[in-house]
């Protein structure tokens, strides 16, 4: 060169679709030519025909418009734009001339991960007039321009790699590049409006509920006792966007940031502490002091801002915790996501997809055996997404759960799994669908323990007891969705008989259901009655019934614990002597039992949880016959509501709430605390309360400044030493 400087020319890289295959088959493939714009380094520029340089003055990424149209108008405070892929987007460029189509060229430089390349996707080229590179589809048009403006609009892969990219522009005019050396941060999330992504979802409404919405119920209790609480998952807030996009560099690796099948599988790892020191570190009773009791968590925000500030675990939290934290992340991100409450659910252990309970010849249960249990209640989530990697059908919802109970492929964590796989019997599919069909749909085996220890004898088999009541909020209401025929067919049918036996195939005890079952023919139920405050006394109604066309003599023993919602005792409360029943030919005869509040109430732990047991025996025919069953004690609600309900509520006016409690208790209540937040209401906040009399009633007024306007939520929790999981909320409409 005449200049002595060096020129090269733009690489030329060639691109095979598939598999890379060998020269002998690029016949046989589709290839593609990829010219990678000229640009790096600043160079002496050669001058243009005019004499003029194009040079970039300034960039304005439009953020109003575009995050009112990528539907992130709710995410404050984050430098840079937030925007979904698949989905076109808009910049204003300011120049030093206009912009001339015949001889330039402006470059947008995107790059993600640590060391971002083309062949990767993890670096972007995308130019006016001319190919991109690193993807697709990325497309630039542009769409106006001035004597020194440019207006143009980008439109990136449906299937791009979703989190932090950072932008350079090029402006070049034939080989002179002019760098614009501002850096830009672009967030890129999932795109559910998007028809080419795998995340879309096509109603409006569960647009709204599943990505949108900031505030929801998680379900909890038991199947005959079914409540709710309410949680924060508060997804759009500043400092949890920045925690998720923490979470996504961190834990996911670059070449799967593309799959939201793979980003919820890590994630769903990430939000418990095994394996990666991620957000939530799990405790299931005892002592739960310095930390916080999960019960007194009000939403996500506080455990992922806490996270994201020390970058170590959060103590602690329970199933609904981990659920809900994942529902914030996930909806984040942009994968349409709920969380979803199983009552009834199993935990197996050895992959049998039945739930074993083993008893020695005494009829004692052999607790060495046992490692395979029933929950009250499990919640873990669903999200919505196609499954390429899966025969067609497959997609739509599937099961993901953060709460840490057994590794796959070696980390705690469980699935995506197709919902629809489940309820079919297809358990060889990934991921985890054996774990999961057993937890909705496996029958509880009772097995004989002979005392060499070598030999087992199948005694019982109990249908249709786990998996009872599958929950989630409903779309736009307050009310439980019931999801159980997603999961499962009706109980008992011939499609859910054959479901099980077809799953069971897959296990490691396929030969269980090749022994003919027995018939009893005494038969006994529990009736618990449902709305059963804590303090008050209560009566456990036990009916027994002879089928038979003789005399039945009965001999019944009772037992009452307390247990945690994982179905563990914790303590006994009370035992009876052996009641004698003698019923005649097709008699029934109601045995009841009677619980004064004395005897339980300083033996009570998280969740007020009960578990009644009863062992029988049939003196003219052997027969054994046992149940168990698990139910709780109502704790009252919070009253909520405005000081001054005729007040106007106004966007940046404060407002007082008053919140009330009343003791239901014969003793006072030690070391209460309120805690409180509401998404453009209230950040979260602790308000320590002292002591609570026995049966008195207690109020505390807390002053609300709404920053943003439109339907938001204030969720309350209270926690004390002898009284927990009491939740209020009151629903608000803010106007500008």
């Amino acid at each position: 060169m005449g200049n002595g400087s060096s020129r090269k020319a733009p690489v030329v890289v060639v691109v095979r679709s598939g598999n890379q295959p060998s020269s002998g088959d690029i016949g046989r493939r589709t290839v593609r030519h990829i010219t990678v714009p000229e640009v790096g380094r600043p160079r002496s520029p050669t001058p243009p025909p005019d004499g003029t340089q194009l040079k970039i003055l300034s960039l304005d990424l439009k953020k109003d418009v575009n995050a009112e149209q990528h539907h992130t108008d709710e995410i404050d405070g984050i430098k840079g734009l937030v925007i979904r892929r698949g989905q076109a987007f808009t910049f204003l460029l300011k120049l030093n001339r206009s912009y001339d189509d015949s001889t330039d060229q402006i470059t947008f430089d995107f790059k993600i991960g640590s060391n971002p390349v083309i062949q990767k996707r993890t670096r972007v080229y995308a130019s006016t007039g001319g190919p991109s590179s690193g993807g697709k589809q990325w497309e630039v048009k542009i769409l106006d321009k001035t004597e020194d403006t440019l207006t143009v609009s980008i439109t990136s892969d449906p299937d791009a790699l979703v989190g932090e990219y950072s932008l350079t522009v090029h402006a070049k005019v034939a080989a002179s590049v002019a760098n614009y050396a501002e850096l830009q941060s672009i967030y890129l999330l999932f795109n559910p409006w998007c028809e080419e992504d795998q995340v879309y979802l096509q109603d409006d409404k569960e647009l709204e509920e599943y990505v949108l919405n900031e505030q929801g119920l998680i379900w909890y209790g038991n199947s005959a006792q079914p409540a709710s609480r309410p949680w924060g998952f508060n997804q759009f807030e500043e400092k949890v966007f920045e925690a998720v996009m923490y979470l996504l560099k961190k834990h996911v690796k670059e070449g799967a940031l593309g799959s939201p099948v793979l980003v919820a599988r890590t994630m769903s790892a990430a939000v418990n502490f095994q394996d990666d020191n991620g957000v939530l570190s799990g405790k299931w009773g005892g002592d739960y002091s310095p930390h916080t009791r999960p019960t007194k968590w009000t939403g996500s925000q506080a455990i992922l801002e806490k996270h994201l500030e020390s970058k170590a675990p959060v103590r602690y939290g329970q199933c609904w915790v981990f659920s809900g934290v994942l529902t914030t992340v996930l909806r984040c991100l942009g994968i349409p996501s709920r969380s979803v409450t199983n009552y009834s659910s199993a935990h197996d252990t050895d992959s049998s997809l039945t739930i074993d309970k083993h008893f020695s010849p005494d009829g004692t249960p052999a607790d060495f055996y046992n490692n395979d249990s029933v929950w009250n209640f499990h919640v873990w989530n669903e999200c919505w997404m196609t499954r390429p990697d899966l025969p067609a059908g497959f997609g739509g919802w599937q099961a993901v759960d953060a709460t840490p109970q057994e590794t796959s492929e070696g980390i705690f964590c469980t699935g995506p799994c197709s919902v629809k796989a489940i309820k079919d019997g297809h358990v060889y599919y990934p991921y985890d669908a054996k774990f999961v069909f057993a937890e909705v749909n496996g029958d509880i085996v009772n097995w004989e323990v002979k005392s060499s220890g070598d030999e087992f004898i199948r005694l019982r088999v109990k249908y249709h007891v786990v998996g009872r009541n599958i929950s989630t909020k409903e779309v736009g209401k307050k009310g439980r969705r019931d999801l159980t025929l997603d999961y499962k067919y009706k109980d008992g049918s011939d499609e859910e008989r054959a479901a099980v036996k077809l799953a069971a195939g897959y296990g490691t005890k396929p030969f269980v259901y090749d022994v003919p079952d027995t018939t009893d023919d005494v038969d006994m139920s529990v009736e618990v009655t449902p709305n059963v405050y804590i303090g008050a006394d209560f009566d456990i109604p036990i009916l027994v019934e002879n089928k038979s066309s003789e005399q039945r003599t009965i001999s019944i023993n009772f037992a009452l614990h307390s247990c945690y919602y994982t179905g563990v005792i914790a303590k006994q409360i009370k035992t009876e002597p052996t009641r004698q029943l003698i019923l005649g030919p097709n008699e029934s005869k109601r045995v009841i039992y009677h619980v004064d509040s004395d005897e339980y109430l300083d033996k009570l732990v998280d969740q007020t949880g009960l578990k009644m047991t009863v062992v029988g025996h049939v003196e003219e025919t052997g027969q054994d016959f046992g149940d168990e069953e698990d139910f709780r004690l109502r704790t009252p609600d919070l009253e909520v509501k405005l000081s001054n309900p005729d007040e106007a509520i106004q966007f940046g006016r404060k407002i007082e709430v008053e919140i009330s409690l009343t003791n239901p208790l014969e003793k006072k209540l030690t070391h209460c605390e309120f805690d409180i937040e509401g998404r453009g209401l209230l950040a979260p906040t602790n308000i320590q309360h002292g002591v609570i009399e026995a049966k008195d009633t207690t109020s505390r007024t807390v002053s609300v400044y709404p920053v943003k306007a439109g339907k938001r939520t204030l969720v309350i929790t209270f926690e004390s030493d002898q009284l927990s999981q009491v939740t209020g909320e009151l629903e608000l409409d803010i106007q500008r």
